[in-house]
């Protein structure tokens, strides 16, 4: 049996996880990033830079082994977000599995074009005769029930090109998914009724999602990432280069200037000292505005019971003092987020900001459901129920 892998392309960087799956488990047997050009926005620019690396990626985890599947993500550009609500009369006095089905293919069939493929469908909230709202609607009586579904779609023009890059490269087997699903996965939030927000600080964006009752409830990108904090770095500082903005920002760089102790620190390839205090200063300014962002954005959503915890994940989050920042603006319980279903000898790579999405990338599947087949066998069972 080959490998699974998993494969997420950000604004500025590519990570490839490799894995097995024993009994049900998915056993890490390899990640890695590198740094990415020929992306703009999320979608492929490049595509013989980009297919480069992909063969780069596999040679170093595959090695000898094949790869059997690999799991996408989608985001940027490339992926499309509409809302819809739907809903479907109870064949009998209760909830029933089909019902959900029928549910689903109803919003598919109305959001869905020829152009489109679907990526993904999630559902938001339930809701029984239109009054209750129930988080878990199989098994309730009622007569009719409305679901609000997120509808992630992309080109399907596409998505055939990024399986033709895939194939030069030795993968037949493809399936795509939005960052939200690798979420979901990685933290196993069907598991838990307890409401919590996540952020994730890419480097041209935002994310920020409210997780309750098992299920996504809200989910915005905002247009502003850590590639601000590097451009402020090159211009307060006078450095040349963007790339030695980010290495001092992942050297010396603490969000939180009241942490920095009195030090001077050298400015890469050239003979020049600032104040590490200084660097602070300016990484802070900015840090600030882009969590104040997902804050608001929360209070918006009503997210303010300070028992209540965010979660923090993103390649932006890595400098030091970004969680105590967050805790200190927001007044809630921060921690980093770690995946969970995925088993690792390294378990500091569980929780790496910038690898949240392409680990809860492997455990991601599509599962269809499938609608309750008629005929007068269900009618008739159908009564003495």
């Amino acid at each position: 049996m080959g490998l699974i892998a998993s494969l997420d392309i950000g604004s500025e960087k590519m990570v490839m996880a490799v894995a097995s799956q024993e009994n049900g488990n998915y056993h890490l047997a390899g990640i890695k990033m590198i740094a990415l050009q020929g992306v703009t926005d999320g979608v492929i620019t490049d595509k013989a830079k980009v297919k480069s690396y992909i063969k780069y990626l596999i040679q170093e985890l595959a090695k000898d082994k094949a790869i059997d599947r690999l799991k996408m993500s989608l985001s940027g550009a490339a992926l499309r977000v509409s809302e819809h609500k739907v809903n479907v009369l109870l064949q009998r006095k209760n909830v029933k599995e089909g019902d959900l089905a029928r549910a689903e293919n109803k919003c598919i069939e109305a959001a869905v074009s020829r152009e489109d493929e679907l990526v993904d469908i999630l559902p938001v909230s339930y809701q029984i005769d239109r009054g209750m709202v129930v988080a878990h609607p199989v098994g309730v009586a009622g007569r009719s029930l409305d679901v609000h579904y997120r509808v992630y779609l992309a080109d399907a023009a596409y998505l055939m090109e990024i399986r033709a890059l895939l194939a030069d490269c030795g993968i037949e087997d493809v399936e795509f998914f939005p960052p939200v699903r690798a979420y979901m996965e990685a933290l196993d939030v069907c598991s838990t009724d307890k409401p919590f927000a996540l952020i994730d600080m890419g480097a041209r964006h935002t994310a920020v999602m409210l997780w309750g009752e098992g299920m996504l409830k809200q989910e915005v990108v905002l247009p502003l990432g850590t590639h601000a904090v590097d451009t402020d770095i090159m211009k307060g500082f006078r450095i040349e280069g963007i790339q030695v903005a980010k290495q001092m920002k992942h050297q010396y760089g603490i969000a939180l200037r009241s942490m920095c102790k009195t030090e001077k620190i050298a400015i890469p390839e050239v003979k020049k000292q600032i104040e590490k205090r200084d660097l602070a200063k300016v990484i802070q300014c900015r840090m600030e505005e882009l969590l104040e962002g997902a804050i608001f954005q929360l209070q918006q959503w009503r997210f303010n019971d300070a028992e209540k915890e965010i979660l923090l994940t993103g390649g932006g989050s890595r400098v030091i003092g970004t969680d105590t920042l967050l805790a200190k603006l927001s007044g809630h319980k921060v921690r980093m987020a770690k995946v969970k279903g995925v088993i690792s000898g390294n378990e500091e790579i569980l929780s790496a900001p910038a690898c949240l999405i392409v680990l809860g990338l492997l455990l991601c599947e599509h599962i269809e459901l499938e609608e309750e087949k008629g005929g007068i066998g269900n009618w008739f069972s159908s009564i003495f129920k």
